[in-house]
């Protein structure tokens, strides 16, 4: 053999080394396990939500553009199972090769109690807008909340949907909605009132400490307020299937416009079913069965 040739045939049994060893050790390469439970703030789960912090950043950034779903309401959680996560991420550049995904992950939804100062604090600038001196004689001990309602960290953007005054009992029964938990049912609270109560219609006494389910009564409140459109169409939203035993988010496509608790049909990203739905809040949507 001349000695080009051989210089050649070491040259390429150099080369082929070289990279059989490379490949061997990018094989042997640790892999990124997901966390197997993240507590999140927003409405949406991106595969960069369940890294761990110790990720690298190129990883990080392409993992960002992988939706992996909508987040539980306050207070609940979602499971994410090995096999629907394999199959969200494996069309995405290889990034099962460098991620390790365990059977389940718990997603929950960062939230808090709404608190009666807040509450007060939202009535009053309501009387105050409606010229009421209620407005400067309520406290936050006259405020009743029916039940403990959790919403997002921060801000809740609470707003008062409806209002109903009853001069007789001097009481008055609020519909309030957290606007920025836009998965939050709209809930009530009642207040005692103070001082004069003028130009109001009045409403036969009741017993205002029977607060009915705030489910049965979004329909009422959709006609009786000016109705805000949650849903527009062609929209992508969130649908919660939901039964006694069990919760399901799915994405969906609104075929049409819906205010709060009106019915509309949606279309469901995946499989293009389309199914009649209930607006329960801004981009959300519900279906019992």
């Amino acid at each position: 053999m001349s000695v080009e040739k051989n210089i050649g045939f070491m040259s390429a049994v150099f080369a082929a080394t070289f990279f059989l060893a490379g490949a061997a050790q990018a094989s042997r390469i640790p892999k990124i396990e997901l966390l197997r439970e993240v507590t999140l703030a927003g409405s949406r789960v991106q595969l960069s939500d369940l890294l761990p912090a110790t990720a690298p950043e190129s990883l990080r950034e392409r993992a960002s553009e992988i939706a992996m779903g909508s987040t539980p309401l306050p207070g609940s959680t979602r499971v994410l199972e090995h096999d629907a996560i394999e199959s969200q991420v494996s069309p995405n550049g290889g990034i099962l090769t460098e991620v390790s995904i365990p059977e389940r992950i718990v997603v929950r939804t960062d939230s808090r109690l709404i608190t009666v100062n807040e509450v007060f604090e939202t009535i009053r600038a309501a009387l105050a807008q409606k010229g009421l001196i209620s407005a400067d004689t309520l406290r936050p001990e006259d405020i009743l909340l029916e039940s403990q309602i959790l919403v997002g960290p921060g801000d809740s953007g609470l707003q008062v949907m409806r209002m109903d005054i009853d001069r007789g009992l001097r009481r008055a029964r609020f519909l309030l909605w957290p606007s920025r938990s836009p998965k939050v049912i709209p809930f009530f609270a009642t207040a005692k009132l103070e001082g004069d109560l003028p130009g109001l219609p009045y409403r036969a006494p009741a017993d205002l400490s029977h607060i009915a389910n705030a489910r049965a009564i979004v329909p009422a409140v959709a006609r009786s307020v000016n109705a805000e459109i949650l849903v527009g169409q062609g929209e992508r939203a969130t649908l919660l299937l939901h039964s006694e035993a069990l919760r399901m988010f799915v994405d969906v496509v609104s075929l049409e416009r819906g205010a709060l608790g009106q019915q509309i049909r949606v279309r469901m990203a995946e499989t293009g079913k389309i199914l009649n739905a209930k607006v329960d809040g801004r981009s959300h949507l519900e279906v019992t069965f």
